[in-house]
């Protein structure tokens, strides 16, 4: 399929309201399917459609909002 997970560590994330903005960023990036951004584990999952967005990309996005994210682990779903 064309749907990828794509998890990532945000360890500079230091407020819950961050975690938000930073969710609220990924679903507005074009080929993000859902983006789960946890500030208690400090981390991101994001599935996405890799015909519109890749890893690289996404990370980038992330990265905008002034926190580094670090890939954990990336699966393609069958």
């Amino acid at each position: 399929g064309n749907s990828a997970v794509l998890k990532v560590k945000i360890p500079s994330m230091d407020c819950a309201a961050c975690a938000v903005s930073i969710q609220t960023k990924l679903r507005k990036q074009p080929g993000v399917v859902t983006a789960q951004v946890s500030y208690d584990t400090k981390e991101a999952v994001v599935q996405y459609d890799t015909r519109k967005l890749s890893p690289e990309k996404i990370i980038a996005a992330i990265d905008e909002t002034g926190f580094k994210a670090e890939p954990i682990s990336q699966s393609e779903k069958p």
